[in-house]
């Protein structure tokens, strides 16, 4: 029998992600296991934060209000069935989730995909697609075409 222990699960707070946390948490509610949800902070290039003038005060305030909103996305009677973890990072997702990953020895990364393609695809990457090739883990990927699943915790 497969056992997981931990299901860590990156939210950038789209619907898609949050569709992904709640997979995530079927998950792992099903096998009895820690899940963690995962937010990472892009930090703002250098010409912005010349742009603000109390950048640390800005920062602060991005920070305080990521903390609230993922703290918001397991609703509190799901906290209640299932042992959850809130982790804020700063830095590239795509780098930053692999090696949370590896920091909490997770087993299973339940990512979710905007599903771009072409020109999008390109020029934005797919942060999906490079955790799949680095993960120390198995990935499931959560794709929503066409709005055919509850975003909701209904």
């Amino acid at each position: 029998m497969i056992s997981i222990q931990g299901v860590l699960v990156p939210v950038d707070f789209s619907k898609e992600s949050i569709l992904a946390a709640k997979f995530g948490a079927s998950l792992a509610e099903e096998y009895n296991s820690k899940l963690y949800l995962l937010h990472v902070l892009e930090p703002l290039h250098s010409s912005v934060r010349a742009e603000i003038s109390d950048f640390d005060l800005f920062q602060q305030r991005m920070i305080d209000q990521a903390k609230e909103d993922l703290e918001k996305v397991v609703p509190a009677a799901v906290k209640q069935r299932l042992e959850v973890e809130e982790v804020l990072e700063i830095g590239q997702p795509q780098y930053v989730i692999v090696e949370k990953a590896k920091e909490l020895g997770v087993d299973v990364i339940v990512i979710a995909t905007h599903g771009r393609t072409g020109l999008a695809h390109v020029l934005l990457g797919s942060v999906a697609e490079k955790v799949i090739r680095h993960a120390p883990c198995p990935v499931f990927v959560i794709r929503n075409p066409k709005d055919k699943y509850v975003y909701g915790w209904e």
